[in-house]
């Protein structure tokens, strides 16, 4: 699925908005969806964290064994709190890279709306529509979609 709005000049918007301006806007919302280097280091983050747990798992599990004494090794303690903490850690930056990211198309959008209200023939208004995406079958598969509308007052 792609990450983008469709830049495709719809035929209701003739005499309204060129089909230049209306990609160049399309465009310009278009570039601040695609900021992906926060996801990257979180997934960076939360692999790191759940490989260095396994294994901070695993040590301790054999340490334990081979001490033969009872009870948890510290290292087993702490291999399953890194991988706790991976997981939470990459859960809320994902939430919170999703609110950012919608944030910001918002705001594109408004600064869009703005620019078009006062000029156009035909006064409109952008919005940002959200919604669940629909997989095969008429399925929701739990992700959010956004569209945008262009509203005519």
């Amino acid at each position: 699925m792609k990450a983008e709005f469709d830049s495709t000049y719809p035929i209701h918007l003739n005499g309204i908005i060129s089909p230049d301006e209306f990609r160049e806007s399309i465009n310009k919302i278009n570039r601040k969806i695609i900021s992906n280097k926060i996801l990257i280091s979180l997934a960076i983050v939360f692999t790191l964290s759940m490989i260095g747990g396994i294994i901070l798992f695993i040590v301790g599990g054999l340490t334990s064994v081979n001490s033969r004494t009872y009870g948890f090794s510290p290292l087993l303690i702490v291999g399953i709190c890194v991988t706790i903490f991976g997981s939470m850690f990459f859960s809320i930056g994902c939430c919170i890279v999703q609110f950012r990211r919608a944030a910001r198309i918002r705001q594109v959008i408004a600064e869009e709306s703005m620019k078009y209200s006062s000029r156009s023939p035909i006064p409109c208004s952008w919005r940002l529509d959200t919604g669940n995406v629909v997989g095969g079958y008429g399925h929701h598969n739990g992700q959010i979609g956004y569209h945008v509308s262009i509203i005519f007052l």
